[in-house]
């Protein structure tokens, strides 16, 4: 079997209204952590991976199920993904591409931040499991999971210029948090790279078996499954710029941005996936 599931340890100071911690044991590829938990996504309010002092992953509970079901994956009640690989990635190359590589002497650790609950509430329960395969010779990439915010203070046209950018960096897929957003166009270096409207990006992601969610615009660069070669490229010149049309006056746009990092770009083998 080469991806396997492995039970953790228990994770110390989860109550609600605490914040729980895990380290996580060094050794293999992770694919995948799952929460067995008797939480509810919104009683989740923070949930962090943090690799050797940097968050890599910060999202919520309820951010971890809009993943799944925008990527079409069925839910079970009690039961949450934090994903490293892609598994809706069209090659085995393609899946693995983010997995969560292990190394000697990382100090890699699990938090989530519990909502408080009335004292008669149930006892919180949560068991963390991990899908693993074997551990590799180095890390030669890293997937990242955080949220990026822009400023939105008007009507139609609003622009964003500073997502983290390094020639190191790709995004796999934004998802702009608004009801309103209309159209989405991207520049970079005074070239247009990206332009559509919600319908034809909605379009597009239901046919690539993808479910657009309510509340989101999603910008997908990889919906057809070619998760390595179709990343986006953060790398720029002189400007990349994100101009997100609204019906409304938002004041400001929370983005999740899941993204990939090189961390040994000579190791990097060529290939389609």
């Amino acid at each position: 079997m080469s991806v396997k599931p492995i039970k953790l340890n228990s994770m110390v100071g989860a109550t609600w209204g605490q914040k729980g911690t895990l380290p996580i044991p060094n050794g293999p590829t992770y694919h995948e952590l799952v929460l067995e938990t008797n939480a509810d996504a919104q009683d989740m309010t923070r949930i962090s991976i943090t690799l050797n002092a940097e968050e890599i992953y910060v999202l919520t509970g309820e951010e971890l199920l809009m993943l799944e079901r925008y990527k079409r994956r069925d839910a079970t009640s009690g039961h949450y993904i934090i994903p490293f690989s892609d598994v809706v990635a069209r090659t085995k190359n393609g899946v693995r591409y983010t997995g969560l590589v292990t190394e000697l002497g990382d100090n890699i650790h699990l938090d989530i931040q519990f909502r408080n609950k009335r004292a008669d509430a149930d006892p919180l329960t949560i068991q963390v499991h991990a899908w693993v395969s074997n551990a590799q010779a180095m890390r030669v990439v890293v997937p990242l999971v955080k949220r990026e915010t822009m400023p939105a203070n008007a009507a139609g046209v609003n622009e964003f210029t500073n997502l983290i950018a390094s020639p190191l960096i790709s995004i796999r897929r934004m998802h702009f948090m608004h009801d309103k957003i209309t159209k989405l166009e991207i520049e970079r270096d005074f070239v247009k790279e990206f332009e559509a409207n919600k319908f034809i990006a909605e379009a597009n992601a239901k046919r690539n078996e993808r479910t657009p969610q309510s509340g989101y615009f999603h910008f997908d660069p990889i919906v057809r499954g070619f998760s390595i070669d179709e990343l986006f490229p953060t790398q720029h010149s002189s400007n990349l710029k994100f101009s997100v049309t609204t019906e409304d006056v938002p004041g400001s746009i929370p983005i999740l941005v899941e993204s990939v990092r090189l961390e040994r770009p000579e190791k990097l083998q060529g290939g389609a996936a």
